[in-house]
């Protein structure tokens, strides 16, 4: 249970590390190979730019399980509590349903590529590989959206927070 509970609250954020480890020693490489062995290497580029598709995929869900997403929590505080609870609710739903749109359409992308078969450039990598990060964020943020959902429900009627 408690290896389920630490994936639970660490996931995301251990791959975003492992994600800027890699930027940042690939980049290193490169510019210790172009600035003092003359001789610049061709892959770093490409692969520091999949690394950063990838780890912004990854904090989709990671924004979610924080609150840190985007908000217009200004207008929500002239609101009463209880209306501001429903708006939020909703606004959680209607994500809900554009992750799930989002999600079934990256499916397409990436299965297309895969038929298809093409390759990056430099590294050879198959784009297909590049493009799932699409599908693993919108689920990460499709699960994380669910469990704010829950915890919204289940917490709808707790005591309510009164207005300053």
């Amino acid at each position: 249970m408690r290896l389920i509970k630490w994936i639970d609250e660490n996931l995301e954020e251990v791959f975003l590390i492992i994600l800027l480890v890699l930027i940042a020693s690939v980049m290193l490489l490169q510019v210790f190979m172009r600035k003092i062995m003359n001789n610049s290497l061709s892959w770093p580029e490409e692969f520091c730019r999949y690394c950063y598709v990838w780890s912004v995929f990854f904090s989709l869900g990671y924004t979610i399980r924080k609150g840190n997403m985007l908000r217009l929590s200004i207008i929500m505080d002239h609101f009463p509590v209880i209306v501001g609870k429903i708006i939020s609710l909703l606004t959680n739903i209607i994500c809900l349903i554009i992750y799930i749109a989002f999600l079934a359409n990256s499916l397409t992308v990436v299965i297309l590529l895969k038929n298809i078969g093409q390759t990056s450039t430099a590294i050879r990598l198959p784009m297909y590989i590049v493009y799932l990060c699409t599908c693993i964020g919108f689920t990460f943020a499709l699960i994380r959206t669910i469990q704010v959902l829950f915890n919204m429900i289940k917490m709808f009627n707790s005591a309510k927070e009164e207005k300053a």
